[in-house]
């Protein structure tokens, strides 16, 4: 009877979206989901033993990692292999796109400047089955990665998400970019009540060419405007809010990742140069 209750909690959760947005928004909602996600996995599973060797991230000190996260909201010093950056930008050149709302199927040859043949603006075009690359796969299983993100959250991940996305360099409107769910405007995710997620340049990245921006310790430091409003606030606000000194964009070579607190205030800058490959991972 116990058991039946345990496991039926979370399909009552997950398939009540509104109430992880509306909630999820809340510090202690979120630790009281990650307390009870620990009880539960305790309760059922038993943990499972990774092999630190095999990982594409052996330079990394966990502790660190986690210290940055719970402070900043941000980890930056990941590194992929360069053959695996190679195999996941040849995949995303021959896999099937799409963009956010899906009225369009294509292939990333078929833009160009930002438009299919037929005239229709494409900003991003996004894997629809990212997980059919073994390079992502691996760095999904990747056991130094599990460990930061299973510390950090506090439980095992439930739920995993892949997101393999071309951002292209076009001219239009920040509202109209934000309708297309490229992420734009400063803005904090809250589609699930708790979650992290790993974010790896796949194309040299800069101010130029859609690098992410933060703000760091944003995940902690909210005002009841910014809890009970929307979740997207202007540039100005935030940095009268919280310092310009807490802002960070985030310039790399392909392969460079970092782990994120999507509860933070972020964005992407859209490309006006050239365009971008970012793999994300979503974990929860």
């Amino acid at each position: 009877m116990v058991l039946n209750i345990i496991t039926a909690i979370p399909k009552v959760i997950s398939s009540q979206k509104s109430i992880a947005h509306i909630f999820g928004r809340f510090k202690i909602s979120r630790w009281l989901y990650s307390l009870y996600s620990k009880l539960q996995q305790l309760f059922l599973f038993r943990p499972k033993n990774n092999d630190e060797n095999q990982t594409f991230f052996k330079d990394i000190h966990i502790d660190c990692a986690l210290k940055s996260l719970k402070i900043e909201a941000i980890f930056i010093g990941l590194k992929l292999p360069k053959e695996i950056v190679a195999k996941i930008k040849t995949f995303s050149k021959n896999t099937l796109l799409a963009q956010e709302n899906a009225k369009a199927h294509f292939y990333y040859s078929d833009v160009q400047n930002g438009y299919l043949p037929d005239g229709r603006v494409i900003v991003h075009g996004i894997a629809i089955d990212p997980l059919k690359c073994d390079a992502i796969q691996q760095i999904i299983n990747d056991p130094v990665l599990r460990i930061i993100i299973k510390k950090y959250l506090g439980y095992s991940p439930k739920k995993v998400r892949a997101l393999l996305r071309w951002s292209f360099v076009l001219e239009l409107p920040d509202d109209i970019r934000m309708n297309l769910s490229q992420g734009n405007l400063y803005h904090y995710d809250v589609g699930e009540f708790n979650s992290v997620y790993a974010n790896f340049y796949l194309s040299e990245t800069d101010r130029y060419s859609g690098a992410h921006a933060m703000i760091k310790g944003s995940h902690n430091h909210k005002n009841f405007k910014m809890l009970l409003s929307s979740a997207i606030q202007s540039k100005d606000y935030l940095i009268q809010y919280y310092g310009q000194e807490q802002e960070i964009l985030i310039e790399g070579e392909e392969g460079l990742g970092f782990i994120e607190d999507p509860y933070c205030y972020h964005r992407a800058i859209p490309p006006i140069k050239e365009e971008r490959l970012l793999l994300q991972i979503q974990f929860s």
